[in-house]
């Protein structure tokens, strides 16, 4: 039997228990595991190992493959789903100050498209249409803003979509922003002008073809869980999909490696933002195109 290390590091990567649960999880989620660090997916799965009080891997296999809640619970563990309102706020007033002023400025498109990559429960593609509903302000109505947001959780995704939370999740913000933006019963809902202008859908940034091209894409701590390869990928997919000029947000912990790189030029360092180049390609590899999507009316 396949036993968690003593140090508490998981389960072990080379192990034909870890590929009977890639396959597994694979097979029932869709969710694809291999390009995740092999630590972050150790330390998930002991986890629920541990939670579910079983004893080592071979057990916990036997009991996933019965229990379909675990399956889902097993899930939400690994993707994590740590997220706030205007979470890290000197990264959205470094947008407000730095990015918005060029996307919406005189002769931009009057139909910039967001999208928001790993969204979980909706905090951040929301938070980014409260920036762009202030930064607008009376002149919104001339604009048609729509905002993807996409995540490989249906559960995080149908309380997105409700627009919902608890006092613990509003707490932090502004009062002026709480009081405009949320209407209070016995939780706080989001105002239907600002759920309206996000739409939110089940994709893998690994595994699923891009809605389209988009404007500025918004991508927090999510690069940081996958190994080399992976994190070349998603950021070579990124640059396939913001069309020139357009702005990619990173975590403060985030590295930007491989050879798109050489696609963007940097706007702000510490807040990791970065613009698409209007001219020149990486030397990409073979991989999809960013073909145009359908979009939705998310006029404000």
């Amino acid at each position: 039997m396949e036993t968690l290390a003593a140090a508490g590091t998981g389960i072990s990567a080379g192990s034909d228990g870890y590929a009977h649960l890639r396959r597994l999880v694979h097979e029932r989620t869709g969710f694809d595991m291999e390009a995740y660090k092999d630590r972050f997916i150790e330390r998930r799965v002991a986890i629920r190992v541990r939670a579910t009080h079983h004893q080592g891997l071979g057990d916990y296999l036997k009991y996933l493959t019965l229990e379909r809640e675990e399956m889902d619970r097993l899930l939400r563990c690994l993707t994590i789903h740590v997220s706030s309102f205007f979470r890290n706020a000197s990264t959205y007033e470094a947008i407000r100050q730095e990015v918005f002023p060029q996307l919406f400025a005189p002769g931009a498109t009057r139909h910039p498209r967001f999208w928001s990559v790993g969204c979980s429960r909706g905090e951040e593609p929301y938070s980014l249409a409260i920036l762009v509903h202030e930064h607008l302000g009376a002149e919104r109505r001339g604009w048609d803003v729509q905002i993807q947001a996409i995540d490989v959780d249906d559960h995080v995704l149908a309380e997105a979509k409700e627009g919902e939370y608890g006092w613990h999740q509003v707490a932090d913000l502004e009062p002026s922003r709480r009081e405009r933006y949320f209407i209070h019963a016995e939780r706080w809902r989001l105002v239907p002008e600002i759920r309206r202008m996000v739409r939110f859908h089940r994709r893998d940034i690994l595994m699923d073809p891009p809605g389209g091209e988009y404007d500025f894409i918004l991508c927090r701590n999510l690069l940081i869980y996958l190994d080399r390869p992976g994190q070349e990928a998603v950021l070579e997919r990124f640059a396939r999909c913001l069309r020139p000029g357009g702005f990619l947000v990173l975590g403060r912990t985030e590295v930007f490696v491989g050879a798109s790189r050489e696609a963007f030029e940097v706007v702000d360092s510490r807040e990791r933002i970065y613009r698409r180049l209007r001219g020149g390609e990486p030397a990409f590899s073979a991989g999809e195109a960013c073909a145009p999507a359908a979009a939705h009316r998310g006029k404000i």
